[in-house]
């Protein structure tokens, strides 16, 4: 009788146990971790550091104090500079490339190397190396993670996964200054450094651990997306006309790519009108908050004689509402990304405006109002963070609906953050600017006014060019119901 080799038990348990590693290691969660993980550590670090340099220019580059002012400033600007110029270059080749997961590692060790050059600079140029490879860093996290995400979970459910990369995001910006601060005084300089180089080599396990989904999974798999652009001009049937014959698919597969090769991705995605409106209120929402870094600290010092204590509980009021990003992210999973968006720039404009009331009032009525607005600011900028990350994926996926193959095979997701990521480095720019400058000019009353006048108009300029203010313009009767259908689901302004 023949009898059947056994199995070896060891092997089949072994491939079993390789598998679900392999699943894990691919999932959902697990790469929303990884990428909220990178985040956190990114801006964790950079918080931790910003505090430092100030001692770094006195002590150790024995840098005279009438200049100390002049080469903070030039820090600050390079990061921001280095941030619009190395933005389209880091997103080409995140989607050109054969791996997100190669830019997303390398852009760690970057940082591993920016971190030391900080921790044993002796010259003025070692730190404006450290800031260029910062800033670049921080930049591939903030392009290829987000990508990375798109890829991974798809449109539906990609609000609520942003909600964790915006909560890292703010929680790192908060606890990293706290804890530099902290390290620096209980434990010395070096002490501060320890602690980064430790979550970078966490952070690089990872990343390293990580197993990328395919590219352009999100665009390829995902629900159609209501057309934010979509021509307002309509037939006798409430249809949209198009001034441009009609064009057989064949005719317009082939003309997409034709027309590929001749225009770069990243050019083709500035001319969208909708991703353009996306990435004007990206920079005017970058330019609101990063005012308050610039003008709050000196505000609340002179008003109300403030120490560094009191500052930092206002940061810690402006960014506590970033715990419920998740909840924003699941509103926009469930209505739309413009909904969301609108709204924030709608609760920020009055809450801006009271805080004309503030000014030259010390009582403690005043500073309980203070933490107050801050809290709701807070709630509107969470709210528009989330929802513009999510927005800024639907001009790609609508422009590769419309010609497929318009971006290539593996599709320009992350050089639309690219450009998210130049606008917010604008706003980075012009805000601080702006701020301190209304204020020295005209004072804080007229400061808040004016800027609540531009959440306001970006309100509008966002809900005037939804897909909802066009319905209800040049809506007809007898729309069809399959429109209607469509609508479903994705919830308008």
């Amino acid at each position: 009788m023949t009898t059947t080799p056994a199995i070896p038990q060891q092997n089949v348990n072994g491939t079993h146990s390789q598998k679900v590693n392999a699943g894990f290691r691919s999932s959902k969660g697990f790469i929303i971790a990884v990428v909220s993980i990178a985040v956190f550590a990114d801006v964790f670090i950079y918080g931790m550091v910003i505090p430092l340099i100030p001692s770094i220019l006195r002590e150790r580059l024995a840098i005279p104090a009438k200049d100390l002012q002049k080469w903070i400033s030039i820090l600050l600007a390079i990061f921001g500079g280095a941030a619009l110029l190395g933005s389209p270059i880091l997103g080409f080749i995140a989607d050109k490339g054969p791996s997100r997961k190669t830019p997303f590692v390398v852009s760690l060790l970057a940082l591993a190397v920016a971190t030391a050059l900080f921790w044993a600079a002796k010259s003025p140029v070692e730190l404006v190396v450290a800031r260029c490879l910062q800033s670049l860093s921080g930049g591939a996290v903030w392009i290829v993670g987000n990508a990375l995400i798109l890829d991974t979970v798809g449109k539906d459910q990609a609000g609520t996964a942003m909600g964790y990369v915006s909560m890292a995001l703010t929680v790192g910006s908060l606890a990293g200054p706290a804890l530099g601060g902290v390290l620096l005084h209980w434990a010395g300089y070096d002490s501060v450094f320890l602690v980064a180089m430790s979550l970078i080599c966490i952070d690089i396990i990872l990343r390293a651990l990580m197993i990328e989904p395919p590219k352009n999974k999100a665009s390829q798999g995902a629900v159609s997306i209501p057309d934010e652009s979509e021509p307002l001009l309509r037939n006798g049937n409430g249809q949209p006309r198009y001034d441009e014959p009609a064009e057989c698919p064949t005719q317009s597969l082939n003309q997409g790519r034709e027309r590929r090769f001749t225009v770069p991705p990243i050019l083709r995605l500035i001319m969208s009108r909708q991703l353009l409106v996306v990435l004007f209120a990206s920079v005017i929402d970058s330019v609101l908050y990063n005012m308050f870094e610039a003008v709050l600290p000196v505000f609340v010092i002179r008003t109300f004689q403030w120490s560094s204590f009191g500052i930092g509980m206002c940061f810690f009021a402006l960014g506590l509402p970033s715990l419920l990003s998740p909840v924003f992210g699941y509103v926009v999973d469930s209505y739309n990304p413009r909904v969301v968006s609108t709204f924030g720039f709608t609760l920020l404009t009055p809450t801006l405006i009271a805080m004309r009331i503030l000014d030259n009032d010390p009582s403690m009525r005043a500073q309980i109002m203070l933490f107050v607005f801050l809290t709701i600011a807070g709630f509107a900028f969470s709210a528009q963070l989330v929802a513009l990350m999510v927005e800024v994926s639907e001009p790609v996926e609508r422009l590769e609906r419309e010609r497929p193959g318009i971006f290539g095979d593996k599709g320009a997701l992350a050089q639309a953050y690219a450009l998210e990521n130049m606008a917010w480095a604008t706003g980075q720019l012009i805000g601080p600017i702006l701020a301190a400058e209304l204020v020295q000019l005209a004072g804080w009353s007229v400061m808040v006014t004016v800027l609540g006048a531009v959440s306001a108009a970006t309100a509008v300029l966002l809900a005037g060019t939804s897909r909802w203010a066009s319905r209800v313009v040049w809506k007809r009767t007898g729309e069809t119901g399959s429109e209607q259908s469509v609508n479903h689901g994705h919830g308008e302004i």
